[in-house]
């Protein structure tokens, strides 16, 4: 806790020297400073020079884990999910943009996003720098416009995590009703701001399709309806990502001239019109050489675990600012490596919850009761009912 406020310190010296700097670099003009929940705090300059928003995140989280077995006892945690820092803007020309993101709700500052953004035209964008790479639909939207309280299971299960690399992302426009969107990201494959490693590159592709046309807001990776889509409006995902012989946090740490190669399919869908939303996805994940090490004691696996699974999940506004919702989702890992770290090899999980749009996604309160049953490999299983409540503030 210590380290958190120290650093949260450190983090708020640094931006009133910015701010300061901002205004003594203008002499006697004053800059243009504005505060809003959907923009954050913003300060430009008037000769347009030079742009900032400063936005922040906080997530608090009440959990309740309740096992459907007297011989287990209900576990209850209060913890801040997210506190996140960010700032971008511009530098000299508005095409040239930067954006950080700092991650502080681990007890420590840790450097999520860092990366240039060179953008040419409304249509395209080049990033260099550490991001997240462009696979699942869900990896790429915002904790802040989760339509439930977190990420699904399926997700969480195979996270990519923030890499270091060159990322370009275009638009392409088809007659009045239609839309491509693709992406494209080459990375060092090793996690965040890891400098070196005996592995080799990882690389990520996606392609969607939106046969209506452009979504509101950019609402496709917005998860709940917030507009209200006037007309039907549907994106068609699907992606791939190959991280080559990986090592460090993506991989083994048992190097011994192992081809740790991890491959990953992805297909998604998100569908909304007039407040309804419905979004799917289905993950695949393959492990080359996923058991490292056998020995008569102990067996060394990937830190990544084969598998796949799939969700779906929805909402539909009952009112201006209540949305129930729901998901189901099926997770099947690879039976062997999950044994090996005493973990289930196969969950479901069906969740209900409600949402309360105070502010749009900026200021929301959001629960959920989710029903989890477990299968593990000695033919064990184990059910509970999981209840979550989390208020988020974010700009």
């Amino acid at each position: 806790m210590k380290t958190f406020f120290a650093a949260s310190s450190t983090c708020f010296v640094l931006l009133l020297l910015l701010f300061s700097s901002l205004i003594k670099a203008q002499d006697s003009q004053t800059p243009l400073v504005s505060l809003s929940p959907s923009k954050g705090l913003w300060i430009e300059t008037p000769d347009e020079e030079m742009g900032l928003q400063l936005g922040f995140r906080l997530q608090q989280q009440l959990a309740v884990t309740a096992p459907l077995s007297s011989e287990q006892s209900p576990q209850t945690e209060f913890l801040i999910r997210r506190a996140r820092l960010q700032l971008k803007g511009y530098l000299f020309q508005k095409e040239l943009n930067y954006f950080i993101q700092l991650g502080m709700d681990k007890g420590q500052v840790t450097l999520l996003n860092a990366e240039y953004q060179w953008k040419p035209d409304s249509y395209t964008q080049l990033s260099i720098g550490q991001f997240f790479p462009p696979a699942g639909r869900q990896f790429q939207t915002s904790s802040k416009s989760f339509q439930l309280v977190d990420r699904s299971n399926v997700t969480r299960f195979f996270f990519t995590d923030w890499d270091l690399g060159i990322f370009l992302r275009r638009s392409i426009l088809i007659g009045e009703t239609m839309a491509v969107k693709t992406a494209a990201s080459i990375t060092h494959g090793e996690g965040k701001n890891v400098a070196t490693a005996p592995g080799n590159w990882a690389y990520t592709g996606r392609f969607e399709l939106l046969p209506f046309g452009t979504f509101n807001a950019e609402g496709d990776y917005s998860e709940s309806d917030l507009f209200g889509e006037p007309s039907p409006k549907l994106s068609l995902g699907t992606a791939y990502y190959l991280n080559k012989d990986a090592y460090t946090q993506y991989g083994n740490t048992a190097w011994e001239g192992l081809d740790d190669n991890i491959s990953e399919y992805y297909f998604d869908m998100v569908f909304k019109y007039n407040r309804f939303s419905f979004l799917a996805e289905y993950i695949h994940r393959s492990v080359e050489n996923e058991r490292l090490q056998e020995s008569p004691t102990a067996e060394i696996f990937s830190n990544k675990v084969s598998g796949e699974g799939f969700y779906i999940q929805g909402g539909k506004f009952i009112s201006k600012n209540l949305e129930p919702t729901f998901r189901i989702s099926i997770l099947n890992p690879n039976d062997e490596a999950q044994a090996s770290k005493s973990a289930f090899i196969f969950q479901e999980k069906y969740v209900v919850g409600l949402n309360n749009f105070i502010e749009g996604h900026s200021i929301k309160f959001q629960t959920q009761v989710g029903l989890v049953n477990e299968n593990f490999l000695n033919q064990q299983t184990r059910t509970y009912i999981e209840v979550l409540a989390q208020f988020s503030i974010s700009f």
